[in-house]
């Protein structure tokens, strides 16, 4: 099992449009991270940034599922003018953080 943890910089006058979509997260997007193989999965808010944390046997095949999804794509685009990033192709590029310690 992988875990993974990743930051996304907010624009700062849009936090609360982010707290808002994230209140009310889509079950078809629960489910599609489900079907990508995501677990464990928790946002929290950092300033104007999201600093995200899952779990995963294979991040790269769950974000390869996740590429091509059109849910995704659909949840991306609502995000696309509320987070400060350069999407790539309509993607949302994340900032993986490194892992320096870890207790079970």
């Amino acid at each position: 099992m992988q875990r993974v943890a990743f930051a996304l910089a907010i624009k700062p006058d849009r936090i609360d449009d982010y707290r808002r979509t994230h209140a009310a997260v889509w079950d078809e997007l629960q489910a599609e991270n489900t079907r990508a193989g995501i677990r464990n999965y928790s946002v929290f808010l950092f300033g104007h940034h999201a600093i995200g944390y899952l779990e995963c046997e294979d991040w790269d095949v769950a974000s390869a599922y996740l590429d091509a999804s059109v849910v995704q794509s659909r949840w991306q685009a609502k995000h696309e003018a509320i987070l400060d990033v350069r999407t790539r192709d309509g993607l949302v590029p994340l900032e993986h953080l490194e892992e320096v310690f870890h207790q079970d």
